[in-house]
């Protein structure tokens, strides 16, 4: 049996969240705007899976009632902003050998303050092309139901659920991906009926974080997190991690992968800019046989001011 995946696995998933959650669109009340790339098993063949994806995300933040002069002198009152709202946009590009996938996502997230915790919701839709490469994809047999198929693309719709709960420490997500499990019909119908059972199945994700402060040393922190990533055949991936955090603003730590993978960690922030780098390494499969996986994160961030924590009024 060969297990293949649909959707990129990323090694820093607590940076930048909001690629798997939509729930996650403005949940700190900034603005963030995140650069992303991935490359898998480097060394091994020269066209391993990578992904690259640029996103922003933002939050509506609370504002009060305004008056404005209507025509004939008349008062016109303009609702405020309760501050629950949050939106974002994802451009992506996944390509896994001959497969492709370039799409955009855009989403919608609605955040509820429960005392000093807060509830969110998302939903996001997607659309994107799905192509299979003429030049780099190679069939064994000749009369394969996918050789009608190569070197065409469609545009394929989907969506995405997720829900967040957070604490001034602690916060636990979770969300679907292609929610649709829509067919790739590609080609002409006679060519699709060839390809029927061939969709993108749903995937499940699961995540938890928690970061606190060591007893009298109250620059270093420790943040212990764990994904669960799961589809319709329950085939699970699982990453256990644990960070520790200087200043908030230099990090490092070691995650374990259930598939055998190794991932070292670390990061650096100065002023409003953060970057984050990962290693993987496996000894197991074809990962041993590579120079590992490599991922870089750059994110810039805006609003830590005195509005937002005035308005947003989170905790």
């Amino acid at each position: 049996m060969i297990l293949a995946q649909q959707l990129p696995k990323y090694s820093q998933y607590i940076m930048n969240e909001f690629l798997i959650n939509p729930s996650v669109a403005g949940v700190d009340g900034r603005t963030s705007l995140d650069l992303s790339a991935r490359k898998e098993w480097l060394g091994f063949v020269t066209n391993t899976p990578e992904t690259y994806s640029f996103s922003a995300q933002t939050r509506l933040l609370k504002s009060r009632f305004t008056i404005k002069s209507g025509f004939f002198g008349s008062n016109i009152f303009k609702g405020g902003s309760k501050g629950r709202v949050g939106l974002g946009f994802n451009l992506y590009s996944d390509n896994n050998a001959a497969i492709h996938r370039t799409g955009v996502q855009f989403a919608y997230a609605y955040h509820i303050f429960i005392r000093n915790s807060q509830l969110s919701f998302g939903l996001a839709g997607s659309f994107y092309q799905f192509r299979i490469s003429k030049e780099e994809a190679r069939l064994k047999d000749p009369d394969d139901r996918l050789s009608n198929l190569i070197g065409k693309a469609t545009v394929i719709p989907d969506a995405s659920f997720g829900a967040n709960y957070m604490t001034q420490k602690f916060h636990v997500g979770f969300s679907v991906a292609q929610l649709f499990q829509s067919s790739l019909k590609i080609g002409s119908k006679d060519e699709f009926i060839y390809a029927d059972d061939i969709r993108l199945k749903r995937h499940y994700y699961l995540i938890c974080r928690y970061r606190d402060r060591f007893a009298g040393k109250p620059k270093w922190e420790y943040e212990p997190s764990f994904i669960l990533r799961t589809n319709e055949r329950l085939h699970i991936l699982s990453d256990i991690s644990v960070k520790l955090l200087y200043d908030r603003s230099y990090w490092f730590g070691l995650s374990y992968r259930t598939s055998g993978d190794v991932i070292l960690l670390a990061g650096i922030k100065f002023n409003n800019l953060y970057f984050g780098y990962s290693f993987d390494y496996g000894f197991n499969g074809i990962t041993k046989f590579t120079k590992g996986s490599h991922e870089i994160c750059l994110a810039v961030k805006f609003g830590d001011t005195a509005r937002r924590y005035r308005w947003l009024e989170r905790y």
